[in-house]
């Protein structure tokens, strides 16, 4: 089992970590930590994320306003979006269509 962030999640956790970063290094460093316990919990627990829609599912991150949105597919976990739950709500759902 693996985890693959999408580009555009890529590029969300990177613009996320500059926004925390900017502000504070020390959160940004957090941050970072909350995104690699939330891989580590899913891949040890594909499914312990919260139901979505369909096969997606999201995981909250311990003291951080995100979510990682994604599926399972086989040997792999997708992260479709690394998504503020506070800001545009599902604008990540495009992403879904494969």
């Amino acid at each position: 089992m693996r985890v693959k962030f999408l580009p555009a999640a890529v590029e969300e956790l990177a613009e996320a970590t500059e926004y925390l970063r900017a502000r504070s290094p020390r959160a940004a460093e957090g941050f970072l930590a909350a995104v690699t316990a939330a891989q580590e919990l899913l891949l040890r627990f594909p499914h312990s994320g919260s139901p979505l829609r369909g096969k997606t599912r999201r995981i909250l991150l311990r003291k951080y306003p995100y979510q990682l949105v994604y599926r399972v597919a086989g040997e792999e976990i997708r992260i479709y979006a690394v998504a503020h739950l506070k800001r545009k709500p599902a604008y990540w759902q495009n992403r879904l269509r494969e």
